[in-house]
This record gives structure tokens, sequence and C-alpha cells, in this order.
């Protein structure tokens, strides 16, 4: 078993290769399936990167790599500091000290009046009440007139009535005379001058006399355009009776230039062994070897 300090050899014979992890959560549970059957709360396994950096903080698992080495160990009286809380170690609890008692007097004392003044008995000073004066009944605010009349509204004063005069009676109207016509011009008429109509005149044009009819022979642009060949047939090729010999394909196709084929590299592992000669870390389902 190696020291503080130093580097930890693990047993190759106890390797076990499992995939390889991304946190440290999942190194932590391979681990302690191979090899935690020994370790307690107040002594775990310690990890170490290829037996040198131990594994603690997540940040670690950022320099192991695919094909790395990690030493699992466990030591006998790992114990370690009590768990102390950070409560525990800014607060140390003190002793409280005894409370001595005032020292007595001689004689009794005297009682001396309480002269001390608060706040409130400076700003608020009592003043002496005084008698208050009896109080008459109030009077009606309406009051009648005389003779019995109420008073005048203001309806009334503002709103005086006033007398109407009488229409002063005028002549008779004169009879109507002739009735004259309207020369009135409105706008519309002006702005819209109503002109006559010409008469209408022929539309279309005379026809042309066709023709006297025939036989069609009309002939389209296809015809024209896509006109028929006549196609020789062609002979078939004589076969040698002798074969040739098969040769293989030589072409290069673009799928083959722009894809090429690269070999499939394996999964990414990591290999994790006990540490070499420690009895107490050791891996599971495996039987210590006797020495004879």
């Amino acid at each position: 078993m190696s020291g503080r300090g130093q580097t930890y050899i693990g047993d190759r014979e106890q390797r076990v290769t499992v995939p390889l992890p991304r946190t440290i959560q999942e190194l932590k549970g391979h681990a302690h399936k191979h090899f935690g059957a020994k370790h307690t709360s107040s002594n775990p396994l310690r990890m170490y990167h290829h037996g040198k950096v131990m594994i603690h903080h997540p940040n670690h698992m950022t320099n192991v790599k695919d094909e790395d080495v990690v030493v699992v160990t466990l030591g006998e009286d790992d114990q370690g500091p009590p768990p102390v809380s950070t409560h525990q170690a800014h607060f140390v609890p003190h002793p409280l000290q005894a409370k001595k008692p005032p020292a007595g007097t001689d004689g009794p004392r005297e009682n001396v009046p309480f002269d001390g003044k608060s706040s409130y008995n400076v700003d608020y000073i009592p003043h002496p009440l005084q008698g208050r004066d009896s109080a008459k009944p109030p009077r009606d605010g309406w009051e009648p007139g005389k003779n019995g009349r109420t008073g005048k509204s203001t309806y009334a004063a503002e709103f005086p009535w006033h007398t109407a005069k009488p229409p002063e009676k005028g002549n008779k109207q004169a009879p109507p005379g002739q009735s004259v016509p309207f020369e009135g011009l409105s706008s519309y008429q002006h702005d819209y001058i109503k002109h006559p109509n010409r008469p209408r005149s022929a539309s279309g044009r005379p026809r042309p006399k066709l023709p006297a009819t025939g036989p069609f022979d009309g002939t389209t642009t296809y015809t024209t355009d896509y006109k028929k060949f006549q196609v020789p047939h062609a002979r078939p090729q004589r076969l040698d009776a002798r074969p040739s010999d098969p040769k293989p394909f030589e072409g290069s196709s673009e799928y083959r230039r722009e894809y090429l084929k690269h070999p499939l590299s394996g999964p990414e592992v990591l290999h994790i062994e006990p540490e070499l000669h420690n009895p107490h870390v050791m891996r599971i389902g495996l039987r210590p070897a006797t020495v004879k």
C-alpha cells in the first residue's frame, strides 16, 4: 500500500472494464458495484486517476478519457475527521460565566420619589379644562310670512312675468297676381348639358364570299415538323463460341469518392483496478488467493 502523495499501483488481474462514465456519480456506482463490499460511510472508497490524482469533484471527470485506468483503494483506519458543519465550525460554543450578585449595603435605602420625565410628559402638557356654555336650540330655517304668505322664490325673482301684447290689426293682403314661370338654373343643368342623339352607325364588316367547297387538304404543324423516316432493321451480333475471361470492375463512382469508408471505432471504456496488495479492497465475487 502506498502512502499519501504517492502513486497507487492497481491490480491488473482484478481489472474491470466498464463503459466510460460521464459523471462522477456513474464512476462511484461502478466502483461500489465491483469493489465496495467493505466500504462504510466513515471509510468510503477513494478513486485515483492513473493512481496519482484523486477524483472527488465533478470537474475531475473532464480529464478521464478513453482507455484510462482508475485505481480504487480503501484504508483500514482511514476514519478521517469527524463530520462538522459550517455552523459548528464558525460558531463555537463558549461556557457561560456565572453572574455575581450585587454587593450588599450596610443599611436599608430610603425611598426616593421618581423624578424622571418621559417624552410624552414633555410634549403633551396637561391643561385645565374650561367650562362649556349651554347650547341654545337651533332656529328653524323657514319662517312664515305675514298674513300666512310664503316668501318669494328665486325663480319668481329672476324670471318675472311679462304681459304679451296683442298683434296689431293690419290691412288684408291683396289678391295674388298672374303666375310667372320659373327661370332658375340648377348646377346639375349647368354642368351636364343635354346633347341631341346622333343616329347609330352600322356595326361589323361585310363578310367576304367563300369559295365553293372542295376536299379537305389541310396540313398540321406536327406533320410538317416531325417527319417519319424509315428505320432499318438491326442485325443480331454474332457471339464468339469462346467466352472471354471476366475482369474486375475498376470504375469509381461519385458516391465512393465523396463518402470514404473509415474503420469503425469501438465504444469508449474505462478500466477500474483495486489497489495492489490491499486486503480491504477486492473485487466482489473473487476469492482471495491463498499462499501455501
